[in-house]
């Protein structure tokens, strides 16, 4: 290794000619001074952020530490609280506001055992507000699990106790749950909600993507409203979703199931069903059906899934002699007949090959087309039948929306059966016996809609449950719709005015003292295997009130009473009866003599 040079040599100790002119070692001066300027300038700046950002760290901490020192400390001891995931569904409310389905706010409630600071002390207090097991608490606050589920639902104010506990172990995350504030009211209408917040029946399933905010509708230009008021019941409407507006109406909804269930105790039947309309647009203001269920307790019935569907809309049943005013109502609008025209009843009627008799199997001689109806003669019925024919008689039958579903607007509604000619399995004399409901099945809401055509000028509504949506605080009204007409105005009138003379002739049990009301009853044999069961039947009336201006429309259906309560007269009569009286106070309609007696001198 050769040493270093003792000397800078000729270029210099940095390789810089040594011989260089003054003029320019004064610039490489100057440019090395600006340089260490540049350096310390650099320096400086460097060493002012970092005493600024100390300064700031410094204020921080101070700011913390003493100033919201207090409000740290009192965070450090509250319990974790988690925001609900689920989005709020909207309400659902009678014609009159009155709440029947909303969301209710439970609490799933865990703790983080190695936090908690006094394990005894707060599993006695834990289980005093909750009514949970203190020693099994216990146990499980001694743990060292950083976290363990105590339960899944805690009503709210039992959560809200917990979260004033300040205990930091804890964590309590809230729940929306579906609430229906009147148990199984309506509950076969309504439906219910499961844990993924979708409907599975009824109302809910219907329209539950309307409900949860997902299926958007128009909203008008106009500024939404703050607050919805219906009757005098105001409220508040859901903003992310739609309330609905139903035509129920609890109060009427409440006498119908009452009703229902006395009914059902003192005739021994195994279940039924009630449907009120509005007979002139359609609106349903009860619908109840028995056996029932508790939609907030829905799981418990999980083994049973049938008790989910609702009869009124789903369950086909043989009509029986109510299906006698459709086939009268035919036979006069094409003309054949009139109310006067007169039949010879021998006692029976051959149709098709099939004799045909009386329900008493007796003749009653020569009666006119209002007392076939009055009396409830099948032969007078079969024989209007025959002067009909085939054609002209399902066309009817087509026409009052029999074989085909309503259109409410509800889920698993059925279509009901009807046999025609050349399908297979009609007979000639189906003909005799369809026309008085035996052999033809029909649904609850088909009957009482195409009764109802009749006090409505014959026009065929389409019954309807949502009267209006609340969209986003704007309240739009759904339409009243008209399906078709089931025969001329006239003979709608006539019909209305031959059912109230029917029910004076054969079924005093319906009479409401002080007003007139029509109606028909049915008792319908249940159809097994091979044929009839010996004693089983469905009884059935429909009827309404006033006669000559009805207000509502009534169908109660007994399924399988016992006795001498198997006769639509002897059962269902009675509690129309009863339900009818209800309705008239209810409504506040005046007995006729002073109704009747007002609007004559109002015409004056």
């Amino acid at each position: 290794m050769s040493a270093p040079p003792s000397s800078p040599g000729p270029m210099g100790w940095r390789g810089l000619p040594q011989n260089r002119p003054p003029r320019q070692r004064d610039s490489d001066k100057r440019q090395r001074a600006q340089l260490g300027h540049q350096r310390r300038m650099r320096a400086g700046m460097v060493l002012a952020c970092i005493t600024a950002l100390s300064l700031a760290l410094s204020y921080r901490l101070v700011y913390w530490q003493v100033v919201r020192r207090e409000e740290l400390l009192e965070r450090a001891n509250r319990p974790t609280l988690e925001r609900a995931t689920a989005q709020p569904r909207g309400t659902i409310r009678d014609r009159n506001g009155y709440l029947l389905a909303t969301d209710s706010v439970s609490y799933k409630f865990g703790v983080s055992p190695n936090v908690v600071s006094y394990p005894e002390q707060t599993a006695i207090q834990v289980a005093t507000i909750t009514g949970l097991d203190a020693s099994a608490l216990h146990e499980i606050f001694l743990s060292d699990a950083p976290y363990t589920m105590i339960t899944d639902s805690l009503p709210y104010t039992v959560g809200q106790q917990l979260v004033q506990m300040n205990d930091a172990s804890f964590v309590l995350e809230p729940v929306l749950n579906r609430h229906y504030p009147n148990g199984p009211l309506a509950a076969n209408l309504l439906g219910f909600v499961n844990a993924e917040r979708r409907g599975l029946a009824g109302v809910e399933m219907y329209y539950s993507d309307f409900l949860n905010g997902v299926e958007q509708i128009e909203m008008p230009d106009t500024m939404p409203a703050e607050e919805i008021k219906l009757g005098h019941r105001p409220f508040t409407p859901t903003r992310n979703g739609l309330d609905l507006i139903l035509t129920i109406d609890h109060s009427v909804q409440f006498m119908a199931e009452q009703e229902l269930e006395q009914a059902i105790r003192d005739y021994q039947a195994t279940g039924g069903t009630i449907i009120v309309m509005d007979p002139k647009t359609g609106d349903i203001l009860a619908m109840t059906s028995l056996p029932t269920y508790d939609p907030n307790n829905y799981t418990t019935y999980l083994d049973a899934p049938e008790i989910f569907q609702d009869p009124a809309v789903s369950q086909q049943y043989e009509p029986g002699s109510i299906f006698k005013v459709i086939t009268v109502a035919a036979a006069l609008d094409t003309g054949l007949v009139s109310p006067e025209t007169p039949f010879n009843d021998t006692g029976s009627f051959e149709v098709g090959g099939r004799i045909i008799r009386n329900w008493d199997g007796n003749g009653y001689g020569t009666r006119t087309v209002t007392e076939i109806l009055g009396y409830s003669l099948n032969t007078g019925t079969a024989w209007l039948n025959t002067l009909l024919g085939a054609e002209r008689f399902y066309r009817y039958v087509a026409g009052f929306g029999f074989g085909q579903p309503t259109g409410i607007d509800l889920g698993s509604e059925a279509s009901g059966s009807v046999k025609r000619p050349g399908d297979g399995i009609w007979h000639a004399s189906d003909l005799g016996t369809n026309a008085f409901g035996q052999g033809i099945a029909v649904t609850p809401i088909q009957m009482i809609t195409a009764v109802a055509s009749l006090l409505n000028n014959g026009q065929l509504m389409q019954p309807r449950v949502v009267k209006a949506i609340v969209n986003h605080g704007h309240l739009q009204e759904r339409p009243i719709l008209v399906r078709g007409n089931s025969v001329s105005p006239a003979i709608a009138q006539t019909m209305q005015l031959m059912m109230a003379d029917a029910v004076e002739i054969e079924t005093k049990t319906a009479l409401v003292e002080g007003w007139r009301i029509g109606g028909k009853t049915g008792t319908a044999q249940v159809p097994i295997p091979g044929g009839y069961h010996a004693t089983d039947t469905i009884a059935s009336f429909i009827g309404f009130a006033p006669a000559d201006d009805p207000v509502f429309i009534v169908l109660v259906k007994l399924d399988r009473p016992l006795g001498d309560s198997q006769w639509g007269s002897m059962s269902a009569a009675p509690t129309f009866k009863r339900l009818t009286q209800r309705l008239l106070n209810y409504y506040n309609i005046a007995p006729d003599q002073y109704r009747l007696l007002g609007a004559s001198v109002d015409g004056n």
